[in-house]
C-alpha cells in the first residue's frame, strides 16, 4: 500500500509540473554581435556557482554530480553560444556571493545590488505554503517561519519570528520536525523534497503567496556576457524550456531500501522475471516481422509528411536506390536534384553518429533551396546498415528571417549602409589582413552646418539630407570600398588597393558634385578629411589622422578636401 501511494505521488507531480510548464512564455531568438563572438571565441571556461539544497533548481545529486533545472539551462545556453560552464555548489548565499565566480545563477530576480549585473529571468514559478501538520494556515502570525540565508523575507513575515537555514531542504526539514512551523517555497522544489524524503508531517496549501524569477548574476564590469546570455536565455522557446524542466524536475532519488521494495513488490517483481523471459523469446519472432513494421510505419509517416514542412525518403544501401514519398517528388522532381544528399549519405557512413546535415538542394522550379537532413540507420541482424530512413525539413524562410536579421544589426536604419560598429569592425579586418603592396585610404566626410539645416529646414528634411549624402556615397564610390555612417551627421570611406592620391581626390569632388546636386534647393555642403595608411595596424589609429585632418578643413573654412599632414 506504502508504494502504491508512492506511485500515486509521482504521477500527480508529472501533471503538477506539466500543468505548470503551459504556462511559460516563449522567448524569441537573438543574434550575437561580432563583438559577442569574439567574446565567446577568447572566453576560457566561466565559473558558474550557486547554493545546493534547492532541488529541482540545482542541487548535488547522490553521485556528486551538480544537477538541476538551472544546469539544463546552463547547458542549453552553452550549446547555443559555445561558452563552457563549471558548476560548483555552496552551503549558503553569502559563501556563493563572495566566491571568484563569473556567474551566480539561481538569483531570485528581486534581489538587486549596486556590485552586480543580473540577467532577465530563465525560469519562472509560483511560491506555496508548506507547514507543520499540527499548525492551522490560517493561525500563522505568530508562528516560526522557516527561511534561506540571504534572501529576503516576504512580505509580512517578522523579522523575529524568522529562524534562517541554508537550503530549501534544511527549511522543509525543520517544518518536519516541528522546529519550525511554516515556510514558503517554490513550487517545484517544494513538490520535489515532499517527494524525496517522503516527509510525513507536512502538508501543502495552494496558496500563491508571490511569484519567484530565477536570473543569473554577472560582474557589473562583463556586459558583454550578460548581453549574450540575455540573447541565449530569450532564444529557448516554450516547448524547450518544457523539456529541460521536466526532464530535471522528474529525477527525483527516492529513499528506498531493497527490503522496502522486496516487501511491497515481491510477487511483481517474480513475474517480471517470468515476463522477461517470455519478452526474450518473443523478441526473436517478432526481430523477424520487423522489417514489414518499419515499411508499414514508413508509409504512415509518408501520410502525415504531406501536411507539413519535411520530406521523406528512404535510402537502400545495397542498391543505392532512393525511395522518395509523394511530396518529395513533387518539391524535387525526382531523384536526380538530390546529389548532394547522397554526397551526404556518403558521410553518414564515415561518421555515423552525424546524423544531421544542412544541404542545400535544387527543386523542381529551378530555385534551390535550404533543407536539413535528419537521419536514422536500419540495421540487419549482423549489425550492418542496410538502409536510411530520413526526412528533410525545408528551413529556407527560417534562414533567410536569420540572415536578414543579421543585416539589420549590422546596417544603419535611415540611410541602408553600414553602422558604426560595423564600419569599424570591417576596416579593422582589412587593415589587419592587407592585400600585398595594396595602398589604402580612410576618408572621412561630415555635412557642414548641419545643426542649421534641421532648425531651419525640420529634422524631416534634415534626414532627407543624410539620406541623400549616403546616396551619393554609394553612387561615387566603388563595390570594394567600405561605406559607413559613424555619427549623426559624419560618415566614412575606407578605398583600399588606391592608384594614387589624386583619384582619392577625385572621387571626393565627385562626391561633393553630386551631394550639392541630390539636394538642390538646399545649402549642403560637406568637409572632407583623408588619412593614408602608412603602417597603421588600427581603424582608431587612422581614424585619428583622418580626423585631424577633417578638423583643419573644417577650421579653413568648410566645404573642402584635408589631407592629413
Amino acid at each position: 500500500m506504502k508504494f502504491k501511494m508512492i506511485e500515486k505521488k509521482i504521477i500527480l507531480l508529472i501533471v503538477f509540473f506539466t500543468l505548470i510548464l503551459s504556462a511559460m512564455p516563449a522567448e524569441a531568438q537573438s543574434i550575437f554581435t561580432k563583438e559577442e563572438q569574439e567574446y565567446i571565441k577568447n572566453t576560457n571556461a566561466l565559473k558558474a556557482v550557486s547554493i545546493d539544497g534547492v532541488a529541482p533548481l540545482q542541487y548535488y545529486d547522490a553521485n556528486g554530480r551538480v544537477k538541476g533545472i538551472s544546469i539544463e539551462v546552463l547547458e542549453a545556453i552553452s550549446d547555443m553560444t559555445g561558452l563552457i560552464f563549471t558548476y560548483h555548489l555552496y552551503d549558503n548565499v553569502d559563501e556563493a556571493m563572495s566566491s571568484d565566480a563569473d556567474i551566480i545563477f539561481g538569483v531570485l530576480e528581486k534581489i538587486q545590488s549596486e556590485n552586480v549585473l543580473l540577467s532577465i529571468p530563465y525560469f519562472k514559478t509560483e511560491t506555496i505554503l508548506y507547514l507543520n501538520s499540527s499548525v492551522s494556515p490560517n493561525e500563522l502570525e505568530n508562528k516560526k517561519y522557516a527561511a534561506i540565508k540571504g534572501t529576503p523575507l516576504p512580505i509580512g513575515i517578522k523579522e523575529e519570528n524568522t529562524i534562517y537555514f541554508n537550503t530549501r531542504e534544511d527549511c522543509m526539514d525543520a517544518v518536519d520536525r516541528g522546529q519550525a512551523d511554516y515556510g514558503y517555497g517554490n513550487a517545484y522544489s517544494v513538490a520535489f523534497y515532499t517527494l524525496q524524503n517522503d516527509y510525513k508531517n507536512i502538508i501543502t496549501v495552494p496558496e500563491k503567496k508571490e511569484d519567484r524569477a530565477y536570473c543569473i548574476v554577472v560582474n557589473i564590469n562583463d556586459e558583454i556576457l550578460l548581453s549574450i546570455i540575455n540573447k541565449a536565455i530569450s532564444s529557448i522557446d516554450e516547448p524547450h524550456m518544457r523539456v529541460l524542466a521536466l526532464n530535471a524536475a522528474t529525477q527525483i532519488e527516492r529513499r528506498i531500501t531493497i527490503p522496502m521494495i522486496i516487501e511491497a513488490y515481491g510477487v511483481q517483481i517474480f513475474g517480471a522475471i517470468i515476463l522477461t523471459m517470455a519478452i526474450l523469446l518473443y523478441s526473436i519472432v517478432y526481430n523477424v516481422r520487423a522489417k514489414n513494421e518499419i515499411k508499414i510505419q514508413y508509409e504512415r509517416y509518408q501520410m502525415l509528411s504531406q501536411t507539413s514542412n519535411e520530406y521523406l525518403y528512404e535510402y537502400n544501401v545495397k542498391t543505392r536506390n532512393l525511395e522518395l514519398s509523394k511530396n518529395c517528388i513533387e518539391l524535387f522532381g525526382n531523384s536526380d536534384n538530390l546529389s548532394e544528399l547522397i554526397t551526404a549519405f556518403n558521410k553518414a557512413f564515415i561518421n555515423p553518429e552525424n546524423t544531421t546535415s544542412i544541404i542545400e538542394l535544387p527543386v523542381a522550379n529551378g530555385e534551390k533551396g535550404l533543407f536539413k537532413s535528419v537521419n536514422s540507420f536500419l540495421y540487419d541482424d549482423k549489425g550492418h546498415a542496410y538502409s536510411i530512413i530520413g526526412k528533410l525539413i525545408d528551413i529556407s524562410e527560417e534562414e533567410a528571417e536569420k540572415q536578414e536579421l543579421i543585416k539589420k544589426s549590422e546596417t544603419d536604419g535611415m540611410t541602408g549602409i553600414y553602422n558604426a560598429v560595423t564600419t569599424k569592425n570591417l576596416i579593422n579586418d582589412i587593415i589587419k589582413n592587407p592585400v600585398s603592396n595594396s595602398k589604402g585610404a580612410l576618408i572621412i566626410i561630415d555635412c557642414d552646418n548641419f545643426k542649421d539645416i534641421n532648425d531651419t529646414q525640420g529634422h524631416l528634411i534634415g534626414d532627407q539630407v543624410l539620406v541623400n549624402i549616403s546616396k551619393a556615397m554609394i553612387q561615387t564610390f566603388r563595390k570594394t570600398d567600405t561605406i559607413g555612417r559613424i555619427g549623426g551627421d559624419e560618415f566614412c570611406v575606407y578605398m583600399q588597393d588606391i592608384s594614387s592620391h589624386d583619384f582619392v581626390v577625385s572621387k571626393c569632388q565627385k562626391l561633393m558634385d553630386l551631394i550639392s546636386e541630390l539636394n538642390k534647393g538646399y545649402d549642403v555642403t560637406i568637409s572632407i578629411g583623408i588619412s593614408f595608411l602608412e603602417g597603421e595596424k588600427s581603424y582608431d589609429a587612422l581614424f585619428k589622422k583622418a580626423d585631424i585632418a577633417l578638423y583643419d578643413a573644417k577650421k579653413k573654412g568648410r566645404d573642402q578636401i584635408q589631407f592629413y599632414e
